[in-house]
């Protein structure tokens, strides 16, 4: 492999939920590929996906059942810094830096647009599927990693955002930088912290997926057979030379990069 190269991408496949007429069961799955990775200039990462496990951290595992989460998954976090709710989905995303040279790294995470209420208002309140932003430890005090390790915001104060279409499924794309170099051999915060789908989804007599509030029902674009993605893509770019993130990853991928090729639209 040429070790002379500058930007390095690195895609994991969707999340995956599919959800059961019975109970309003969804499944959630994940399967990583190693194509379309590409490494230049030394840079070369990793994309990180965990869970708890009886033993500590673990390896994300396929086929989760998510039901509408049963208390706040912005409350108390126990001791991974992650919600104490019933039925949070652990997906506790990093990257690593196992190349030779220091590195800028972003992170995408994409939500079909039906389940997410994006571009004008951004009320997430309205979500129909939630992901929460990673938390860290600072003197014993669990902090949200957003806005202190992860920049999720462009320079107007609006969310780093586009829509895209993958599949013929219309998606909702939201992206962080880390804020700082990432050093070779290091790691960064957690991006994301998981996801949960909102107390107010249900799955109707007719099998279709919808979201009930204050006696509205609407339908949300899927049934009980469909599968429903949210895929996850990580780039990296070498820092020397540049002074912010997103300045090299304009530099070394083209302004307004959609990773995963298609469209970009209402990009923020």
């Amino acid at each position: 492999m040429n070790k002379k190269k500058i930007t390095a991408l690195c895609l994991t496949a969707a999340l995956a939920a599919t959800a059961m007429v019975s109970g309003s069961l969804a499944y959630f799955t994940d399967n990583e590929q190693a194509d379309n990775v590409f490494e230049i200039g030394g840079v070369d990462i990793v994309l990180n996906e965990q869970q708890r496990g009886e033993n500590g951290l673990e390896p994300f595992a396929q086929n989760k059942v998510l039901l509408p989460i049963v208390g706040s998954a912005q409350g108390q976090k126990d001791d991974y810094g992650m919600p104490v709710a019933a039925n949070y989905c652990d997906k506790m995303v990093s990257v690593t830096n196992d190349g030779e040279s220091d590195s800028y790294v972003r992170v995408y995470f994409a939500v079909p647009s039906s389940l997410d209420d994006g571009y004008e208002s951004f009320n997430a309140g309205l979500n129909s599927l939630h992901f929460n932003f990673g938390n860290k430890n600072v003197d014993g005090q669990w902090v949200s990693t957003y806005g202190t390790d992860w920049n999720w915001k462009n320079p107007s104060g609006g969310w780093n955002y586009f829509e895209t279409e993958m599949d013929g499924i219309r998606y909702n794309v939201y992206f962080g930088d880390y804020m700082t170099v990432l050093p070779a051999g290091k790691t960064t915060s957690d991006a994301v912290s998981g996801v949960y789908l909102d107390k107010n989804v249900n799955v109707d007599k007719e099998g279709n997926l919808v979201d009930v509030r204050n006696g509205v029902t609407t339908e949300l674009g899927f049934t009980s057979k469909d599968q429903i993605e949210c895929p996850v893509f990580a780039i990296a770019a070498q820092a020397s030379g540049f002074d912010t993130p997103a300045e090299a990853f304009d530099e070394a991928f083209g302004a307004q990069f959609n990773p995963w090729g298609g469209v970009v639209e209402n990009w923020q």
